[in-house]
């Protein structure tokens, strides 16, 4: 059978190199006998067969959306994006190109890592200082973690670096060093979970995987018109199974198994989601409009504004999208324009015809307020001008309708919660002042991450002299090598301040706590759990102390 997709595709993508055929996973949703009508709101009756993607069936939007990416790869340069590396290259021995496909994946492994809830201004830096420090899976694998988090410092969920570096020693010590190429082998290491794995067999490896972030469920629900929570687990299995579903189809497996297509598909979604189909989306610029069937609901209801009557068997029906509210549905604009949208036409002047002079067909520009324009002309302007009123409101109908996808949930609020940071200074004889700081668990909110010592303060702890007591009491208890905790002298409480967590309010109360016995200085090597330490006041810059720790240090720099 002949290739069936464009050249202008062919020249996007890199030709196969090996096939084997694999059995396909099972479709989400069955294709329809025939071609099911645009569905329109409140109601929406529809059956499960009417969110069969027609990306499936569309390969002239298939390639077009490939062409579109290869544009705006082309334009919008990232480190990470990097041409795919072909297997069947005769260009380089089997050593060679396992070392670059080791290398390419190691890449995008670290800049999926880093783009998880972090900004791509934010990381390409990051990421470029990341790789000159350690180039391959190998060089991670030997950093010392302490050096890892410092490089982390400041792209926040530090959790991520941990387990990116984990996942590095697991692939030098049991996979013989190599990154594997299937789902399911990376799915094994620390901190890949199955949208990372995903990208790295489909971008580096070339293998027809699917992704699902919330940028691409965003992008498939409204594709689908799929009227859901994306999160909510039986929603997300379904638009994993449609993600897959397409991406075999785009990628013609099973009778192709590499190639660069996947990836390239994979990364055109990524960067459609987060660039054009966003929340509030710019559905003019969107290469696959053709095929979303929001946006189609949105053209119908922009012209209907209600919906047709229509029944559909119980056993048919959908039972995954929910209703949308109707006050939702209040907040689209209306198409009809009002009456200070369109202007009436302007009383034409009476002018003086101009002389047929050989001046006049060699002037430049466009015809004047006085140029001689008749009535219909005159009319035919204004119900342009009406026109272009009226497609601009219907767009932006359009667009809010389609932002309603997917069904947007109310966050739950985040717990709050007071904590007493206790900044405990040791006075030492003619040298500077050291201080005491504590390792975070290595899982969990802010894990391996250094900080002074905090304790959580009670309910009941709502006045300054109770939080100071409280915070009192907490470092009697700390191991603190042969100093004596009973000697802190508090020296200053600080106003609180409050840091937020995506899931956590905490404000912070520092107290100020000073030791100047000369004795202490005897042995300050610290046993026990937590992982305690000194440290001297111009080491401090270099710890990895949390971004809320780090505002309790300037507290005590600003006040020096």
């Amino acid at each position: 059978m002949p290739p069936r997709r464009s050249v202008t595709t062919k020249a996007v993508k890199k030709e196969l190199t090996k096939s084997k055929p694999k059995p396909t996973k099972a479709t989400s949703f069955e294709k329809p006998e025939e071609p099911i009508a645009t569905t329109l709101p409140p109601t929406r009756a529809h059956s499960s067969p009417y969110h069969y993607p027609l990306l499936v069936e569309d390969e002239s939007q298939q390639d077009a959306f490939l062409v579109w990416f290869k544009s705006v790869e082309d334009s919008r340069t990232m480190p990470w994006r990097k041409e795919w590396i072909d297997p069947s290259s005769a260009s380089r021995t089997s050593d060679e190109l396992k070392d670059v496909l080791n290398k390419r994946a190691y890449e995008v492994w670290v800049s999926e890592v880093m783009l998880q809830q972090t900004r791509v201004s934010t990381v390409i830096p990051y990421f470029n200082n990341w790789i000159s420090k350690w180039p391959t899976v190998q060089d991670l694998a030997k950093a010392d973690h302490d050096e890892v988090m410092a490089a982390w410092k400041g792209l926040g969920y530090y959790s991520r670096a941990t387990r990116l570096h984990e996942g590095a020693k697991a692939v030098v010590s049991k996979l013989s060093q190599s990154m594997p190429d299937e789902v399911s082998d990376l799915l094994q290491l620390p901190g890949i979970g199955q949208y990372t794995a995903g990208a790295i067999s489909s971008i580096a490896f070339g293998r027809a995987e699917p992704v699902l972030d919330g940028n691409v469920a965003r992008v498939l629900s409204r594709q689908l018109g799929l009227y859901v929570d994306a999160k909510d687990k039986k929603a997300s299995d379904v638009l994993w199974k449609v993600a897959d579903q397409i991406i075999k189809e785009v990628s013609k497996h099973p009778e192709v198994e590499f190639s660069a297509v996947p990836g390239q598909w994979n990364q055109a979604m990524m960067e459609l989601g987060s660039t054009i189909c966003t929340p509030r989306p710019k559905c003019e610029e969107c290469p696959i409009q053709k095929t979303c069937r929001a946006y189609s609901e949105g053209i119908e209801l922009a012209k209907n504004r209600q919906s047709a009557a229509v029944l559909i068997d119980i056993e048919d029906a959908c039972t995954l999208c929910e209703q949308l509210d109707t006050e939702d549905l209040a907040a689209i604009p209306e198409e009809e324009l009002s009456d200070e949208d369109v202007k009436p036409a302007k009383k034409r002047k009476t002018v003086i015809k101009q002389k047929n002079t050989l001046s006049k067909y060699f002037a430049i520009g466009t015809p004047s307020a006085s140029s001689n324009v008749d009535g219909e002309d005159e009319a035919a302007i204004a119900g342009l001008k009406k026109r272009k009123a009226s497609a601009a409101s219907t767009g932006k109908s359009v667009t809010a309708y389609c932002a309603l996808f997917p069904k947007r949930v109310a966050k739950k609020k985040a717990r709050e919660e007071d904590a007493a940071i206790c900044l405990i200074e040791l006075c030492l004889p003619d040298e500077e002042s050291m201080w005491l700081i504590e390792q975070r668990p290595a899982t969990g909110l802010l894990a391996s991450l250094w900080q002074f010592p905090q304790t959580t303060l009670s309910v009941s702890d709502t006045t300054a002299a109770k939080r100071k007591t409280a915070a009192q009491e907490y470092i009697l208890g700390l191991a603190a090598g042969a100093v004596d905790m009973s000697k802190a002298r508090h020296i200053t409480s600080f106003d609180p301040f409050v840091h937020v967590f995506t899931h956590l309010r905490l404000t912070m109360h520092a107290h100020h706590y000073r030791i100047t016995d000369k004795a202490e200085a005897d042995d300050l090597t610290c046993e026990g759990t937590p992982v305690h330490k000194w440290v001297k006041t111009s080491s401090m810059d270099n710890e990895t102390l949390s971004t809320g720790m780090r505002k309790c240090w300037d507290l005590i720099t600003r006040t020096d």
